[in-house]
């Protein structure tokens, strides 16, 4: 696995749609992965230290597994089928890991609220990756 981190959050919301950007630690490969305006949303809350007046639904989330006593341990975006990237949300429940399918940008908005590393495999970069060379225009 690759750690990562949220290189940008890009909006057009003429056409509800968002563009997260993911990057390696090196800032050499980067991940654009395309979502809906209001997803969008619920990331950046986070990012920019926002806090909602009242709980948006990542939110209500993490509020949920701190009351069960569920830490969030890290995202990684584990795959992408049918051009849709895939994302698991690791969580520790005492010794039990758990693993639990989600969009990358349920994932992300979750994580970036407990502050946990984020992933992509390796699989993932190497397929889907933009080295920093080709997104730099020329």
């Amino acid at each position: 696995m690759i750690q990562v981190t949220v290189e940008r959050l890009g909006f057009d919301r003429e056409q509800d749609q968002a563009v997260v950007i993911l990057a390696d630690l090196s800032k050499t490969t980067f991940i654009p992965i395309w979502i809906r305006s209001p997803e969008a949303t619920s990331i950046a809350i986070p990012l920019e230290g926002i806090e909602p007046p009242r709980p948006l639904s990542a939110d209500l989330f993490v509020n949920a597994l701190d009351r069960l006593g569920v830490s969030v341990t890290m995202m990684i975006v584990n795959e992408m089928k049918d051009e849709v990237f895939r994302a698991l949300l690791v969580l520790r429940q005492g010794d039990r890991e758990i693993e639990l399918d989600c969009r990358p940008s349920d994932g992300l908005a979750v994580a970036l609220r407990k502050g946990v590393p984020l992933y992509v495999s390796e699989k993932v970069m190497a397929e889907s990756g933009v080295s920093a060379a080709e997104a730099t225009p020329q």
